[in-house]
């Protein structure tokens, strides 16, 4: 219960562009805010190199933390030395952060810093096209691709094999895009202990009418080839772990009544 009760922390507020808006230059990286963390790639089954973050369970000793989460980038000036990594022999729990339609994982070291300092390990990645993984044509108006689940997948696959990693607590929690690739994952996996999402949409054929009306000069088209039995509302029935959905009152695109 204290794994769960750490995953449905309460999420900070986050732009959603609900397009897709890859960001390739990381604007920060862990060391520079003085977090200990490891640069990792693994392929996906389809050959495609990507880019994580491994950043293991640690104390706040070394990290700047009244500059976390304010300041990106980091001015060379305030930037400590990078701290050497050091494996901790003793499995830990183990949090993904999911990134979601836009930027890269820079803007989850955040969010990561709430639970790696409280006895976590968390895993950041970036989709194909996003960051330094390996490139992928996107539309801006596509809202994600379905090979977005390969690339999960491989990400769950290179963790469990991990020497800091209790694979047994796994845990997985997304924003927007990030929430429903999230929910498809548990969906069909048997491997994830935990799941938390903000601003969950039920299906892409109730999602693009509300989007259109609130954002009627854009395009928006769902992804091809998604698999109709992973979407929320058909997967709900499904789900066997502890799910924390997060919504606001006056979210006008992911409204209330798609998490009911």
């Amino acid at each position: 219960m204290k794994f769960i009760r750490f995953l449905l922390l309460t999420f900070a507020i986050i732009v959603f562009s609900f397009a897709l808006k890859p960001e390739r230059e990381y604007k920060a990286i862990p060391s520079d805010y003085g977090i200990i963390y490891r640069e990792v790639e693994f392929l996906t089954v389809d050959s495609l190199k990507l880019k994580g973050w491994f950043i293991p369970a640690q104390d706040t000793i070394g990290i700047l933390n009244s500059v976390i989460g304010h300041i990106m980038p980091v001015p060379d000036e305030l930037k400590p030395k990078a701290r050497q990594y050091e494996a901790d022999t003793a499995k830990k729990p183990t949090i993904i952060i999911c990134g979601g339609d836009a930027g890269n994982m820079t803007q989850f070291i955040f969010y990561a810093y709430h639970f790696f300092t409280k006895g976590y390990n968390v895993f950041l990645f970036d989709w194909r096209g996003f960051g330094m993984s390996a490139g992928w044509n996107t539309e801006q108006d596509r809202l994600c691709y379905a090979e977005y689940i390969v690339d999960y997948d491989a990400a769950i696959d290179f963790l469990k094999k991990q020497p800091e990693v209790d694979t047994t607590r796994i845990g997985v929690m997304g924003f927007s895009t990030g929430a429903y690739l999230s929910f498809a994952i548990i969906a069909k996996r048997n491997d994830i202990s935990a799941y938390a999402g903000r601003a969950l949409m039920s299906s892409f054929d109730e999602l693009l009418p509300v989007l259109q009306k609130s954002l009627p000069e854009r395009n928006f088209m769902a992804p091809e080839n998604y698999p109709e039995e992973l979407l929320p509302i058909n997967a709900a029935e499904k789900i066997q772990i502890p799910v924390f959905l997060i919504v606001g009152e006056k979210d006008n695109r992911t409204p209330v009544w798609m998490s009911e």
